[in-house]
């Protein structure tokens, strides 16, 4: 393959590289949906730009991927770091492109790698997978590196191999904001307020990533950090109360500004949430990020939620619906609190529970509350139908079954159908 570091090979499901002829008769085909499977890293990152210019030749979507370890998706429902880290680096890299004028979807599973992204591909019904060859240098070709020879050997489209640039430099610990917003183009600045962040979301840090380790601690540590660390994590100990953090947010993540302390002490008292000062950075020239960011502020403002993210800027509007027509069966009881009982009895559960489904696979690039909304569709025909009250633990798993969605792996909730009224 040479030495050059941008040069690419089309190969087919046989794994041979072809001649310039055969090359000519890939390209002619029609492509339609490209895959591209990312794992994280700057040396992955080769093949972006080779697959954008192949979106733009083509005017082909773009589905990017990342496979995580197998089992690695919590069926209870929480969201790892790990998954936080993938979340935030497809939604980076999928506003940038549809800024630059790209149909963009990103999502993520788990399993093999291999066989996921096979997997994928068939379900997605891709025309181009753009995948990274071996980077050490001088092997044959008959070593692409074990990913790539199985996706070559076994894919049922053409392959683009993109060789990684080995001179780039290798990740920090924690994601670096400045390297994020650098990747995403020119950003307009949001300041978003107080509200409760996850902790699992806090993956990065504005100008530290490169000293800090993943528990938020300095790499080089001295007395004296060591000491105010000791203080901040007596005072959250005792529960004494301490300012917000200021976190900045780029997509599914947040990067401390201010607060490393606090986060690495609530790490090690076992937090799932801190409070925090969020300001939000959204691409430029993403149109469709621009109009989601207003119409969930809006959405916040009428119903205190700050914890219901969609990717579609159309879903706030339809579950403010479904909270007033919940509110309708409080009559007595002003918007905000309808809604805080709406979130707690019925939408947190539901997304717990579509998440155990693993229902994101099946719908790239949506969120649970995108989820939500197709789950609830479905709900009123059913209910329609069969004249059936159908619960929503109920609605999700038939749901579920009717896309061929996986069961729960532990803690099954079985279907309760019956008569009378429920909630919509």
């Amino acid at each position: 393959m040479g030495d050059d570091p941008e040069r690419t090979d089309v190969l087919t499901t046989d794994g041979i590289q072809h001649d310039s002829d055969e090359r000519k008769a890939v390209r002619g085909a029609t492509v339609q949906r490209i895959l591209v499977p990312l794992d994280l890293s700057p040396l992955g990152e080769a093949k972006l730009p080779i697959a954008e210019a192949q979106a733009r030749a083509f005017g082909a979507e773009l589905y990017l991927l990342h496979v995580l370890p197998v089992n690695a998706i919590d069926p209870s429902g929480a969201v790892s770091t790990h998954e936080a880290h993938a979340r935030t680096y497809l939604d980076n890299v999928a506003s940038r492109q549809r800024a630059d004028g790209l149909t963009t979807n990103a999502f993520i599973r788990s399993g093999p790698v291999a066989s996921t992204i096979l997997d994928a591909a068939r379900e997605r019904e891709i025309d181009l997978i753009v995948l990274g060859s071996n980077p050490r240098v001088g092997l044959p070709r008959a070593f692409l590196g074990s990913v790539a020879d199985e996706v070559v050997r076994q894919a049922e489209c053409a392959v683009l191999l993109v060789r990684p640039n080995l001179t780039l430099v290798a990740d920090a610990p924690i994601r670096s904001f400045d390297n994020d917003a650098a990747r995403m183009g020119p950003l307009s600045q949001r300041t978003v307020g107080l509200r409760p962040v996850e902790l699992s979301r806090i993956i990065g840090s504005v100008g530290r990533a490169h000293t800090l380790g993943t528990d938020f601690r300095p790499i080089r540590r001295t007395r004296e950090d060591d000491q105010r660390y000791g203080r901040v994590y007596a005072a959250m100990e005792s529960a004494q109360s301490l300012p917000p953090i200021e976190l900045y947010k780029l997509g599914f993540g947040y990067y401390v500004l201010d607060g490393n302390h606090r986060v690495a002490a609530a790490h090690a008292l076992g937090y799932d949430e801190i409070d925090s000062e969020v300001t939000e950075f959204i691409a430029l020239g993403d149109t469709e990020g621009q109009r989601l960011f207003a119409e969930r502020r809006a959405f916040e403002r009428t119903t205190g939620l700050m914890r219901v993210e969609a990717s579609l800027s159309s879903s706030y509007g339809r579950l403010l619906e479904l909270v007033y027509d919940d509110c309708a069966r409080r009559p007595d009881t002003d918007t905000r609190e309808c809604a805080r009982l709406w979130y707690q009895s019925i939408f947190r559960p539901a997304a717990r529970h579509m998440r155990q489904h693993t229902m994101a696979e099946h719908f790239p690039g949506e969120r649970s509350a995108d989820i939500f909304l197709r789950v609830a569709d479905f709900r009123k025909q059913v209910i329609g139908e069969t004249g059936l009250a159908v619960d929503w633990p109920a609605a999700i798993d038939m749901f579920a079954e009717s896309i061929g969605a996986r069961q729960p792996r532990r803690g099954t909730i079985l279907p309760l159908l019956g008569r009378g009224d429920s909630h919509t």
